[in-house]
């Protein structure tokens, strides 16, 4: 009750305003992922470097620099990170390797070890710790790969429409909070639960987006998506499913922890729309970005992180 208490008065206080950012962060390069481990920002660049902020400090504290591959001319260039995730004081990257396919490379103890490279001739989207020994690979085929950490060996590789004809491209997946469950999306506009241990499939959510989803996020049992459609969906585990309009393509959206908060990409202005799962009223529009959204994290119920296909990101102080 006091939760629902607080957010009432939140809502209350921000109906239809327009925030401004409360502060910015600039990266190496164009920003393409971000995670926050407590006061920790790790923001992974198109230059092949991922800086580290601290947080309660605002500052830049280091960076972790990926060595440079060769382009398809021979050419030694800076590789673009696609996605990061972090586990028990390690890093996962997944970035750009030789002749198109992914590296994917640990960070632990201030130590780069690459652990996949070209010759698995692999096209990964994205990379996320299941486990200490486990890590899980979503493929731009829409398929998904178990890797087994110690052995260096694939545990399974499943297609997401095994169970039916057919195939779409990988929009993105997520875990849930305990790391149990894989979230997917791909371009059918489907989205889909499967059990990390055995892909054993649990859920299908449909019938919100018709089209491309580009991104998803998980949290408290709740799903909320990214379409090209320009809808905003959100499903939830006891069957209630809706979407919001956008006025462009959504690229980007997250969930509050509770998930009572939800935002995405509104506009072709590049804001961002914040409002109430349950009630579906807009709480408030954050303007700031001059790009493309890629990436958008929440601090807890009162802090939001966001970042474009630019240098900055911008930090959000929702009590404002």
């Amino acid at each position: 009750m006091r939760r629902l208490f607080i957010l009432l008065i939140l809502s209350s206080a921000l109906q239809a305003a327009t925030l401004q950012s409360a502060y910015a962060l600039k990266a190496s390069g164009l920003v393409t992922d971000l995670l926050h481990v407590e006061q920790t920002l790790y923001a992974a660049t198109d230059r092949g470097i991922i800086d580290l902020f601290d947080i309660a400090t605002q500052t830049h504290k280091g960076t972790i620099t990926l060595p440079a591959v060769p382009d398809f001319l021979g050419d030694l260039s800076q590789p673009k990170i696609y996605s990061i995730d972090a586990f028990e004081g390690a890093l996962l990257i997944v970035s750009q390797g030789k002749s198109g396919y992914r590296d994917v490379y640990m960070y632990r103890e201030r130590a780069l070890e690459r652990l996949i490279d070209e010759r698995s001739e692999l096209i990964i989207k994205k990379g996320l710790f299941v486990d200490a020994q486990r890590i899980v690979l979503g493929l731009l085929s829409s398929e998904i790969v178990l890797f087994d950490l110690k052995t260096r060996t694939p545990l399974y590789r499943k297609a997401i429409k095994a169970r039916r004809s057919g195939g779409s491209a990988l929009g993105d997946i997520v875990l849930s909070e305990e790391r149990k469950t894989l979230i997917t999306a791909d371009e059918s506009g489907e989205v889909n639960l499967f059990k990390v241990d055995d892909f054993t499939h649990q859920k299908l959510f449909i019938g919100q987006n018709l089209d491309n989803i580009y991104k998803i996020d998980y949290k408290n049992g709740t799903v909320i998506t990214a379409g090209q459609d320009r809808r905003c969906a959100i499903y939830r585990q006891n069957g209630e499913a809706y979407y919001v309009n956008g006025s462009f393509l959504i690229y980007a959206a997250a969930l509050s922890p509770s998930a009572a908060l939800g935002v995405f990409a509104s506009s072709i202005e590049n804001d961002l729309l914040l409002f109430d799962t349950q009630t579906k009223a807009n709480i408030a529009t954050l303007k700031g970005h001059d790009a493309t959204l890629v990436d958008i994290l929440f601090m807890g119920e009162e802090m939001l992180i966001s970042a474009a296909e630019e240098k900055r990101i911008l930090f959000w102080n929702l009590k404002q």
